[in-house]
């Protein structure tokens, strides 16, 4: 069976390491099922580990390098920031979730997990182009 690659968006990781027990649950169930291949970037590192390591919380910051180190990481390029740029103009996206986008299509993502609503703009790039998947309720398990 091949596996799922799935870009996981920094609010997955974020969640995962919630104090709300529900949400974090969620988060995890995701983050560790077998059945997928994770798929991470820069933007996803950036967004996670540097404020982790300035609070000094190395329980946090051992989980998420542990979740980078067993990915597949995708480095911006050139290439990137202009699909970027073209998805953003295209459906209205925020620039980070532009870029996530932009990796999760660069790297072949099968889906891209997040935190965000379904009325969200990440839900305005049609399935063809990535399927993106919300896990904001308890109706995304």
């Amino acid at each position: 069976m091949e596996l799922l690659k799935s870009y996981i968006d920094a609010n997955l990781i974020i969640n995962a390491l919630s104090d709300e027990v529900e949400i974090a649950k969620r988060a995890m169930r995701f983050l560790t099922d077998t059945k997928r291949r994770r798929v991470v970037s820069d933007y996803v590192e950036l967004e996670t580990l540097p404020k982790m390591r300035y609070n000094k919380r190395a329980k946090q910051v051992a989980f998420t390098e542990g979740i980078f180190r067993s990915a597949i990481y995708v480095y911006s390029n050139d290439a990137i920031i202009k699909r970027a740029h073209d998805l953003a103009n295209t459906y209205g996206l925020a620039g980070m979730d532009a870029l996530h986008a932009a990796c999760a299509i660069e790297a072949g993502a099968d889906e891209l997990l997040t935190f965000e609503g379904p009325t969200k703009p990440f839900f305005r790039i049609p399935p063809e182009v990535l399927k993106v998947v919300s896990l904001h309720s308890a109706a995304a398990e």
